[in-house]
């Protein structure tokens, strides 16, 4: 079976940064299951996958803008320590949560702290990055 919109697909793979660095990898535990077309995985790497069978191995550079994204300016914020719940180490490479104005959950990471500011950047950690995938479709339902 062929890989379409509603197709639930189950897949390894193995991320490397620009360098050749292995981000992250599936080889050797579960392979990720996702429903084709309904954005659970980066636009890229979905739309590269768009009629593949099981067996179907390859590898795939995808653009930060088909991956996770440009990094954006408006993400990168500051706030005052005392914004802050008392319970929140403010710690360069933390990871704080706070909601948008539709209630929907952001995480922002600490990037830096000085005496009266706490900057956060809420974009994704791989934004502007060129992603190299390696893929191997397992199944196809």
């Amino acid at each position: 079976m062929k890989i379409k919109n509603g197709s639930e697909v189950t897949f390894h793979y193995e991320l490397r940064d620009e360098s050749g660095k292995v981000i992250d990898t599936t080889y050797g535990e579960e392979p990720v299951h996702y429903i084709h077309g309904e954005g659970q995985i980066i636009e890229g790497l979905e739309e590269f996958l768009v009629g593949e069978e099981p067996g179907f191995e390859a590898k795939v550079i995808i653009q930060p803008e088909k991956g996770y994204g440009v990094k954006r300016e408006d993400l990168l914020v500051f706030a005052g320590p005392d914004n802050f719940d008392d319970n929140v180490e403010i710690v360069i490479g933390s990871i704080v949560e706070t909601e948008d104005p539709d209630g929907e959950l952001i995480e922002f990471v600490i990037t830096d702290v000085d005496e009266d500011k706490v900057y956060l950047d809420g974009n994704h950690p791989l934004a502007d990055q060129v992603l190299d995938y390696k893929v191997e479709i397992v199944e196809v339902a």
